[in-house]
């Protein structure tokens, strides 16, 4: 590689080391060591994403509001077209799973998983990988700004908003597209709220990502 780029052997294991730290590769040291390229993943992406928008001084709210125009939206989508018997059990499954789960963090991360499979089932690869984008954005925000009065409160609202997960889900498999939408947008705006009892939400983002 030195050859064929025409750099120093220092200035290699220097731009090797800025892409490790980028996520852009891994490098296995050792005789039998080498370096290989990392597909690009959402992580990645949120990472860069993040900093973006924390140069053109967008607030969690600004967040929210491009949340509330892709997932309503996409849900709409699949209840016009409602998934297969597997797939609402999969949605059921992850229902039943967060149900279960004793832990905040876990909760918060099945609860995510949740959003974005119902996305990702209306079949539009770019939808998908925005909602995912977004979801690790309120995650992220979320648990860096969290507190114990949000803890403490968590478990009630947590039933509150897996009942709201089941019921979308019934009114997918139904097929009735105003009210899944509007349920979900209901939902979106319950989150919102209470997070922003919590969190300043109006205040630029500033995220460790």
């Amino acid at each position: 590689m030195t050859t064929e780029l025409g750099v120093s052997r220092p200035t290699l294991r220097q731009a090797l080391r800025i892409l490790e730290t980028e996520l852009l590769v891994t490098v296995q040291r050792g005789r039998r060591g080498g370096t290989r390229v990392n597909r690009p993943s959402p992580k990645v992406a949120g990472r860069y994403l993040g900093n973006v928008l924390m140069f053109h001084s967008t607030s969690l709210d600004d967040v929210h509001t491009a949340r509330l125009l892709l997932e309503p939206a996409a849900i709409g989508a699949l209840a016009a077209a409602p998934p297969g018997a597997d797939q609402i059990a999969t949605l059921r499954e992850l229902v039943a799973q967060t149900r279960k789960e004793t832990d905040f963090a876990t909760l918060c991360a099945v609860g995510g998983r949740f959003h974005t499979e119902l996305v990702a089932l209306a079949g539009n690869p770019a939808l998908t990988l925005f909602q995912q984008l977004v979801q690790q954005l309120i995650d992220a925000h979320t648990a860096r700004f969290e507190n114990q009065r949000l803890r403490t409160r968590e478990p009630s609202r947590a039933q509150e908003s897996l009942d709201v997960h089941s019921h979308v889900v019934d009114l997918i498999e139904a097929g009735d597209v105003a009210e899944a939408s509007r349920v979900w947008r209901g939902h979106l705006e319950f989150i919102h709220t209470r997070l922003a009892a919590t969190v300043d939400t109006a205040s630029v983002l500033d995220l460790e990502i």
